[in-house]
């Protein structure tokens, strides 16, 4: 096997380099789920490779790079390395938010991850959708009662994870609001809950948005300081 080489530079990625995993687009998720969901399709004249949400990086790129790679998908990441090396400095340009479509995909991206967890691995990812309804005290003000609701979820021998993404209209049009909330239910432990509702008219959103319910599993708490979310607000 030839040895690995730089995404941004092309030098040989030794010790001090590593295979970094970036943000994952729409098309990368479908190719995680096919290889990491199970899916029996996979295996059809396809060859595995390297994930295309993932780029060898070199030392000198490396840091910088793990950096990005938990704000950025792959094309934006590497654009801003390449930008360092013409002498641009990367550090201090990411924001303190992140995108709830970005933060939904990562979760949607986790879900295979998250079976494994639970103990077992022979799963599926399920999509439903469907249209509720909220009490005016669960919806900013001048918005509609009426929401839909797009749920993810896997199941395992052991319990089940859902990811699900609720978006709130304003009664003139236009999304008010965008909430995703994902919880884990298991008839051999307690249940948990981590919530993003971010504020009327955004779409991005911080740490003063999460707040969680129970005790979330390793993986939810790993992938909370990863994209920089402390939970600032504890549900009953």
């Amino acid at each position: 096997m030839s040895t690995p080489r730089c995404a941004v530079c092309g030098a040989d990625v030794k010790d001090a380099g590593a295979l970094v995993e970036f943000l994952p687009r729409e098309a990368d998720l479908e190719w995680h789920l096919a290889w990491c969901g199970g899916l029996s399709s996979a295996g059809d004249g396809m060859t595995r490779g390297e994930p295309p949400d993932a780029a060898w990086l070199c030392g000198r790129h490396l840091e910088c790079g793990v950096l990005l790679a938990s704000r950025l998908d792959i094309a934006r990441g590497l654009a801003l390395l390449g930008e360092a090396d013409a002498g641009v400095e990367v550090r201090g340009q990411l924001a303190t938010t992140i995108g709830v479509h970005e933060w939904e995909r990562v979760l949607r991206r986790a879900l295979p991850d998250f079976a494994i967890e639970i103990g077992s691995d022979d799963v599926e990812v399920e999509e439903d959708w469907q249209t509720s309804y909220l009490e005016d005290s669960d919806i900013p003000s001048g918005a509609s009662n009426g929401v839909e609701c797009t749920s993810w979820q896997v199941s395992g021998d052991q319990s089940m994870v859902a990811v699900d993404r609720m978006i709130v209209f304003w009664q003139r049009g236009g999304v008010a609001r965008t909430d995703i909330h994902i919880g884990s239910v298991s008839p051999h432990a307690p249940g948990w809950s981590v919530w993003v509702t971010p504020d009327a008219d955004a779409d991005r959103f911080g740490s003063e948005h999460v707040s969680v319910h129970g005790d979330p599993s390793p993986l939810m708490w790993d992938l909370l300081r990863r994209y920089g979310l402390t939970t600032t607000r504890v549900r009953p």
